[in-house]
């Protein structure tokens, strides 16, 4: 009764819609805080802002943009997927397409699209979420599905909340001292780890019911 109930719990994807809400939320709150408002930064914005950073500008901070706009990437192929439960799910649309929106690169920035390395590599992780969105809908029910989002969630998530770390004492530089680390990164940290483990979890539970 027990396996039964336990089962039921994580195939309605419980602990995943709750590691996804806290993804989304904590990607626009501070990671970077601070006493004026200005300097306060968040996922999104350090995507942009981390680009001015001599240090990764002369790639001694071995990081980019999409260090960042992958989490975005991240969580609309896995919203997305969620929105094929039909029902109300699918007002989720919206936000997919309104975070797609927030991909593409700012005017005047997209006008610099034959020149600007930036610019070309953030429309190229348009393209390819695009690409990965239509082969979730295409093949959600294939057997690794859930284990490749696990694995596509460690490493996204990985490489965001590794950037912040690696900026920290370039940030500090510029701060006057090195900031902490905001409540933003804590959240989205714990969301990439329920996504992670709903999603390994749920590939062990399918491997183990074709046995």
């Amino acid at each position: 009764m027990l396996h039964i109930s336990v089962s039921k719990y994580f195939s309605q994807q419980n602990l995943k819609l709750i590691g996804l809400t806290m993804m989304w939320l904590g990607y626009f709150l501070p990671w970077i805080p601070h006493r004026a408002a200005a300097l306060t930064m968040g996922a999104y914005d350090l995507a942009e802002w981390v680009m001015l950073l001599p240090q990764v500008q002369d790639g001694s901070i071995a990081i980019s943009q999409l260090n960042f706009l992958a989490l975005i990437s991240l969580a609309v192929v896995l919203t997305f997927e969620v929105s094929l439960q039909g029902g109300l799910w699918r007002w989720l649309l919206i936000v997919v397409g309104l975070a797609i929106m927030m991909l593409i690169p700012s005017y005047p920035d997209i006008l610099y699209f034959r020149t600007d390395l930036i610019v070309q590599s953030q429309i190229a992780l348009v393209g390819v979420t695009l690409i990965i969105t239509i082969s979730v809908w295409c093949w959600r029910n294939w057997q690794w599905m859930k284990l490749l989002q696990g694995i596509a969630t460690a490493l996204v998530g990985y490489g965001a909340l590794r950037a912040l770390l690696l900026i920290r004492p370039a940030v500090g530089a510029l701060y006057g001292t090195i900031p902490e680390i905001g409540l933003g990164w804590y959240i989205t940290f714990l969301g990439c780890l329920f996504v992670f483990v709903s999603t390994i979890f749920d590939s062990g539970l399918r491997a183990f019911r074709r046995q």
